[in-house]
């Protein structure tokens, strides 16, 4: 079901955050696809500052999975953001712990989901980027079952 399809300026991004975390009502984990340099990064940031992360923010490129806290209704939760650009399969993400993030019922933003589909869970928020110059961006944003 497709739940947003737009063009947004880089200035618009706070208040996009605000709308993508509402949608986290829908499923848990939301992946993001699109090329380098689309803003998925970016993305996830502001809507982990939204949700009141006082970390800094960055690609997990690297480390795979970044843990952040947020505070909601008195109490820590954590938010994975795990980036999947360097796993060749399943049995690396395993490894990595990204399926115990997944299943663990707190936030996950997933960046290159599509390297690995077959461990996300069944029922996704997808949202795709794409680059439209410099300080635009097209956002489709859709509740998907994986599989």
């Amino acid at each position: 079901m497709e739940l947003m399809n737009r063009t947004y300026f880089l200035d618009e991004i706070v208040e996009l955050a605000k709308t993508l975390r509402g949608f986290t009502s829908i499923s848990k984990v939301m992946t993001f696809e699109g090329d380098l340099g689309a803003g998925k990064t970016t993305l996830i940031s502001a809507v982990c500052k939204n949700l009141g992360v006082k970390d800094v923010v960055g690609s997990p490129t690297f480390s795979i999975i970044n843990e952040y806290q947020f505070e909601e209704g008195g109490r820590e939760f954590p938010v994975y953001h795990i980036d999947l650009y360097r796993l060749e399969d399943e049995e690396e993400a395993q490894q990595a712990g990204v399926e115990a993030c997944l299943y663990s019922g707190h936030l996950c933003f997933v960046e290159w989901p599509q390297k690995v589909p077959s461990v996300l869970p069944e029922e996704i928020i997808l949202v795709q980027l794409t680059a439209e110059g410099e300080n635009m961006r097209r956002i489709c944003v859709r509740s998907v079952k994986n599989g």
